[in-house]
């Protein structure tokens, strides 16, 4: 995506530590950002995404929340790109399938229906982490694209935290 003129793009889960350098990157290169945020009321959460350079004129919160259908509508309307980065955190949960992984795949498909409404995105940059990958039983020396990690080992051991959160996209596909 060119930034040959002024393009919205949107960010979900922007005040955390990946999206708020992607908010920042995007603002410096002439973009307006929508950023997506639990609570956007929240000076605690979102003051650092406010004081960015040029953040005055290029940058708006917006509510949203994977867990809630239909939330992520408003903020792409009208954009052309989207970068997903945003993931449901619970290194508590004591059903990780139900409480983490589901709603991270519903929040994703949301998000992706809400894309196709707004009929103006080209293109949705969808992140995940080393935890796609290299979540295995047995560790192994080197990791490239044809390694995923193991479905099965993940829900046998009941796996919590960002481990639950990136290894969803298996769920998807298997």
């Amino acid at each position: 995506m060119g930034s040959t003129h002024m393009e919205t793009v949107c960010v979900t889960g922007a005040a955390g530590y990946i999206g708020s350098w992607l908010v920042m990157r995007l603002i410096e290169h002439g973009y307006m950002v929508r950023a997506t945020v639990r609570n956007p009321d929240n000076l605690n959460k979102v003051k650092h995404l406010l004081e960015l350079p040029g953040a005055k004129t290029k940058l708006s919160l917006w509510k949203a929340d994977l867990t809630e259908e239909g939330s992520f509508d408003k903020a792409i309307k009208g954009c052309t790109g989207v970068f997903h980065v945003a993931t449901p955190m619970d290194f508590e949960s004591i059903d990780p399938e139900n409480e983490v992984i589901k709603p991270t795949i519903n929040g994703l498909l949301d998000i992706m229906k809400a894309c196709l409404k707004a009929k103006t995105v080209r293109r949705l940059v969808f992140t995940s982490s080393a935890g796609t990958v290299n979540v295995t039983e047995h560790r192994k020396v080197d990791y490239d694209e044809t390694c995923w990690s193991d479905v099965d080992f993940c829900r046998r051991v009941k796996m919590t935290g960002w481990v639950s959160n990136n290894f969803f996209i298996l769920v998807l596909t298997s």
